[in-house]
C-alpha cells in the first residue's frame, strides 16, 4: 500500500442477510444501541467513523454496518471493545440481532482518493 493509500484508512463493512419484516427493528435498535457506542469509539479516537445502512433496492444483503479506521489493526482493538460495551450494556442483542439475521459476511477495504466537500463561493452582488 502506498503512503498516500495508507493515510485514507480502512473501511469495513459488515453485510448482513436479514428478515425483510425486521427491517425497521433492526433499524431502530441499531440506531439506539449500536451506533451510540460506535460514536463513543469515534470521540475516543478509536474509529475515524462508523454507521449503518438498509436495504433500499438491491440483493439480500440487506442491513450494513460499516466502520472508518486508520488500520485493520486499529479496527480490531476498536470493534472488540463495542462488542464489549455492548455484551455490558445491553446484553441481549447480539441474540435478537442473529435471530433476525441468517447470515453475515465482513470485507476490509483500503481506501483510495475520494470527493471533498464543493467549495462554498460567496453570494453573487446584484
Amino acid at each position: 500500500i502506498s503512503a498516500s493509500a495508507a493515510a485514507q484508512g480502512t473501511l469495513i463493512v459488515s453485510q448482513n442477510k436479514c428478515a425483510l419484516d425486521k427491517q425497521d427493528q433492526l433499524h431502530r435498535m441499531t440506531d439506539s444501541l449500536w451506533i451510540p457506542i460506535a460514536q463513543e469509539l469515534v470521540n475516543e479516537g478509536k474509529l475515524t467513523a462508523a454507521g449503518s445502512a438498509f436495504h433500499s433496492w438491491g440483493d439480500e444483503w440487506n442491513v450494513l454496518l460499516w466502520y472508518n479506521a486508520t488500520s485493520v489493526s486499529a479496527f480490531l482493538s476498536a470493534f472488540n471493545e463495542i462488542v464489549s460495551r455492548v455484551n455490558q450494556r445491553h446484553p441481549a442483542m447480539f441474540t435478537q440481532f442473529t435471530s433476525w439475521c441468517s447470515e453475515h459476511k465482513d470485507s476490509f477495504y483500503s481506501l483510495g482518493k475520494s470527493t471533498i466537500t464543493p467549495p462554498t463561493t460567496p453570494p453573487r452582488r446584484p
